[in-house]
């Protein structure tokens, strides 16, 4: 956005330079300090040509500071215009790295979210194996004292079996992350 606002700045710096330049683009001011315009082969003081009135030497003076002014515009032109492009070359670097930025973000949180899905999964499996591996003692607790009937054995091992499936469930899903 920086880069944008500079490149504006130096097109509408551009811009008013060549405004008044062109304007005034064949104005000639010499070293004794005499304004003249030239326009072709004419020249003119105060609005009057003096083409005439001049000698080869003044008239040679005048088109060596018109040619030396002309060249300084042209290369400040291409100096602007070299800048401008290293500004957009600048602002295609930025984009580029701002998108490379936001990629590699991208990964990170995918990488993250792999992360706490693992954890989980791990959370997960403990949690059952445990309440498993608690149940199952339970039940052969209770199977030795004798005081559980044949229909609650089976109650409870039908439980034990489900629980046991979702141990399994939760270690296959463990296991996608490792």
């Amino acid at each position: 956005m920086k880069a944008t606002n500079t490149l504006q700045l130096i097109f509408l710096i551009f811009i008013v330079v060549s405004v008044f330049t062109c304007g005034n683009g064949k104005r000639v001011i010499t070293d004794d300090g005499k304004v003249y315009n030239v326009d072709g082969n004419t020249i003119k003081r105060n609005g009057k040509e003096v083409t005439d009135n001049l000698n080869r030497s003044e008239i040679e003076n005048i088109e060596q500071l018109l040619k030396e002014k002309e060249d300084l515009q042209e290369a400040e032109e291409q100096k602007i215009k070299e800048i401008n492009e290293a500004i957009e070359a600048q602002e295609k670097i930025e984009k580029d790295a701002q998108k490379k930025q936001d990629e590699l973000k991208s990964q990170l949180n995918e990488i993250h979210d792999r992360i706490d899905e693992r954890q989980e999964a791990m959370d997960d499996y403990a949690k059952l194996k445990r309440q498993y591996v608690k149940e199952k003692k339970e039940i052969n607790r209770l199977k030795e004292k004798g005081q559980l009937s044949t229909i609650e054995i089976k109650e409870r091992e039908a439980d034990l079996k489900k629980l046991e499936v979702k141990v399994e469930k939760a270690k296959l899903k463990l296991e996608k992350y490792q």
